[in-house]
């Protein structure tokens, strides 16, 4: 069993045994499986806010019985709508999931703004190939997105395309820092920080309109779910000084933005995200109980059911969808002004 805290354990006046399992607001809770070694919630023990701990990847893997089974080659399946929608489906099936994801990359928004992508196969998906920006001052002229053109376009069509056949669609967004991780060598954008930090700002606000406004076209092409990460940008990543006065009031405004355009959809916030927005008092958690008997997956999908307005949860991992709810409780995410 792994522990995360900002702080030891001596400061929490207790130790933990490998089955121990704690009261935290009166509720239990312990670690899911071995292939994601999270905790299902972040909370306060003695002021003392836990970490999110996730092993999963930013790739989804294709096994290569869905390979076959398809006959879709790659890197077809991350360019073309079609190809897109059926590995998607069938690697829903194969898992035994409940809920579609779409893309199989975390690349997607960032070859939208110009990034060279290396686009791989089934085993080595997209990835970085070199960066078309070399400091912040060439970054600053990137322009906001463009949704119709390009492997943006397709997943938006693959979204469009499972959602008619009766697929719930959950749309993975990439968060600012994960994006401009590919544009730019992460030395060159950290030295922009301390040497034109406005410049920075106005970067981050034009990536920031172009996640909202692709973010709300996949829920008008049918996704169920927003699923929202930005791993580069974590607080364990760049540290708390950067992750407050940049990505974390980044994340910030983009989970606001896509929040107060309302409809009936889920906003899943990724672990890593919603913990440290907790921690810098950017957001605060509650309960929302459900059924112990269903998967993590049915039970997001079941609150979409009962609700008509969109709901912000975190403090899970949107890839353990076929977990068991060994807490039968989700937590709701409120922003703080």
């Amino acid at each position: 069993m792994k522990l995360s805290f900002s702080g030891s354990l001596s400061e929490l006046g207790m130790g933990l045994s490998a089955t121990a399992k704690c009261e935290v607001r009166n509720v239990k809770w312990e670690p899911l499986n071995s292939n994601f070694d999270f905790w299902p919630l972040t909370s306060e023990i003695g002021g003392i806010i836990m970490d999110f701990i996730c092993t999963g990847d930013d790739l989804e893997l294709i096994p290569e019985e869905v390979v076959r089974e398809t006959g879709i080659t790659f890197p077809e399946a991350h360019i073309d709508k079609n190809s897109m929608a059926t590995v998607a489906r069938a690697l829903r099936k194969h898992r035994g999931d409940v809920i579609t994801r779409v893309p199989f990359c975390v690349t997607v928004e960032a070859d939208a703004y110009g990034a060279h992508i290396k686009l791989g196969d089934a085993i080595n998906g997209p990835r970085v190939e070199s960066y078309p920006f070399t400091s912040i001052g060439e970054l600053s002229t990137i322009q906001g997105l463009d949704l119709n053109i390009g492997r943006i376009k397709e997943v938006l069509d693959a979204v469009e395309i499972l959602a008619i056949s009766g697929e719930k669609v959950a749309l993975s967004v990439e968060g600012p820092f994960t994006i401009l991780s590919s544009l730019i060598d992460p030395m060159n954008f950290y030295k922009g920080m301390r040497k034109d930090p406005q410049r920075v700002r106005e970067v981050l606000s034009v990536v920031e309109e172009g996640i909202i406004r692709y973010s709300l076209e996949g829920i008008k092409r049918g996704a169920s779910i927003i699923s929202y990460g930005d791993p580069v940008g974590a607080m364990g990543i760049i540290g708390p000084k950067v992750y407050r006065e940049y990505s974390g009031p980044s994340s910030w405004r983009i989970i606001k933005g896509i929040k107060d355009a309302g409809g009936n959809f889920i906003l899943h916030l990724c672990g890593k995200t919603s913990t440290a927005l907790e921690k810098m008092e950017r957001a605060s958690t509650y309960p929302i109980e459900t059924n112990d008997t269903v998967t993590y997956g049915r039970a997001l999908l079941e609150q979409l059911d009962m609700k008509t307005q969109t709901l912000v949860v975190g403090h899970r991992c949107i890839k353990g969808s076929l977990n068991r709810m060994v807490n039968p409780i989700l937590w709701g995410i409120e922003l703080i002004e």
